[in-house]
């Protein structure tokens, strides 16, 4: 007789639990090749996707006039039992485009390597996340131009709703 149960998802997914939720994220775009430097609100929601399969964080980067043409964009996070590896998809509202891995939490800090597309250009991408106690965290993003990592954004997080 077949078993007529939905498969689960593996159990390492809820390492990503911390992420769900709603979050206040000021930070800043550091200048670098992709432009000026300028100062976002941005707002983050997390969310429990397909059965628990993916966690997606949609991020919204408030108007304002340090930040005239704010950012959206889509992360999926979810897990590779193959590979013993998150993996990461992410698309914005500026046509990039970006894939990495991650071998998940190493105590506080939480690693996706990869690759961003924009613009027809593809370069190294590393987001880093660092939690700061059960309801914030420091994220920076950084590429490598050939000249080593340079920092593009930096946000610190504090979770207004959902889990903690």
């Amino acid at each position: 007789m077949a078993d007529d149960s939905a498969p689960a998802p593996h159990g390492r997914m809820r390492e990503l639990d911390f992420f769900l939720g709603e979050w206040e994220a000021p930070g800043v775009f550091h200048e670098t090749p992709f432009g000026p430097r300028k100062e976002i609100d941005m707002r983050t929601e997390g969310a429990d996707d397909h059965r628990g399969w993916w966690i997606t964080l949609r991020t919204t980067e408030l108007p304002t006039p340090h930040n005239p043409t704010p950012l959206t964009a889509r992360y999926v996070w979810g897990y590779e039992p193959e590979t013993d590896e998150f993996v990461a998809d992410w698309f914005d509202s500026n046509g990039g485009r970006a894939r990495q891995r991650s071998r998940g939490w190493v105590g506080d800090r939480l690693e996706f390597v990869g690759t961003m597309t924009v613009n027809g250009r593809t370069v190294p991408l590393r987001d880093t996340f660092t939690r700061r106690g059960p309801d914030a965290y420091h994220h920076v993003g950084a590429v490598d131009l050939g000249s080593g990592w340079l920092p593009v954004d930096e946000e610190d997080a504090v979770r207004k709703s959902g889990r903690s």
